[in-house]
């Protein structure tokens, strides 16, 4: 990356010279990435880690491991180790798929085709907005390298002193959050709304039936940014069990 470590960003360095000095003494960090906390706990209690007592606890203590590790490795290292809940645009469905051959399937588990992003509760299970954001702050604060929170939301136009309510709980309860919304659009008829998703996991335009993706604009938040592409298999199945939080 020149224009961070030669054209002053970071740095100046000169052409071919180690970037090892700039790592040190907290000056940049290193992650370690997790996801599947809910799958985790789901396999080892029969529970989502949502349920109060032993999936709970096992959750926070999952959690608290990783982060013990990075403590440590940045003590003896000097080098800035960070607990990351990691986007995993991809890497839902690449392990989950791994698993399935490995492991055969797995109810709630690899069954599903994408494993659960960090330490978020199962986008199928249904809960409120402000439990699931009081919920999900505790694991923030243990995820040091970033972490990143969201609520799904249907269209909001018509209640805007609702989702001021929950943009207030958020700021007094939780690091870091966002809403998913549904910001389509369909080239062919005109269609602006949400682009829906079959039972085979394809998009189409549910004003026209249009299902060619090079005349729909599809827009989703996947895991920390707002994309307007087409995901993987495992991705789109994600996205289409989510469930509303309001």
């Amino acid at each position: 990356s020149p224009i961070h470590f030669r054209h002053g960003a970071i740095a100046r360095l000169g052409s071919g010279e180690k970037i090892d000095k700039l790592l040190k003494d907290g000056y940049s960090t290193l992650s370690l990435g997790y996801i599947g906390i809910y799958e985790t706990v789901k396999l080892m209690t029969g529970f989502s880690h949502t349920t109060e007592g032993v999936p709970k606890e096992f959750a926070i203590q999952i959690m608290e491991y990783l982060r013990s590790k990075c403590d440590s490795w940045k003590k003896i290292t000097g080098l800035g180790f960070g607990l990351y809940g990691t986007p995993a645009e991809s890497l839902c469905y690449r392990f989950a798929k791994i698993d399935k051959e490995r492991f055969g399937s797995i109810k709630d588990v690899t069954d599903k085709g994408y494993y659960t992003n960090s330490y978020h509760v199962d986008v199928r299970e249904h809960i409120s907005a402000f439990e699931k954001l009081s919920f999900e702050s505790e694991f923030q604060n243990i995820s040091s390298g970033g972490a990143i929170s969201y609520v799904e939301i249907p269209n909001m136009e018509h209640n805007l002193d609702a989702l001021a309510e929950v943009v207030k709980f958020g700021y007094e309860n939780i690091q870091y959050f966002e809403f998913n919304s549904k910001s389509d659009y369909c080239l062919v008829c005109g269609y602006s709304g949400e682009i829906l998703l079959d039972d085979k996991c394809e998009w189409y335009c549910p004003n026209c039936g249009n299902r060619d993706h090079n005349k729909m604009s599809v827009v989703r938040r996947t895991c920390g940014y707002l994309g307007e592409r087409f995901w993987n298999r495992g991705k789109t199945a994600e996205i289409k069990d989510r469930v509303t939080h309001l």
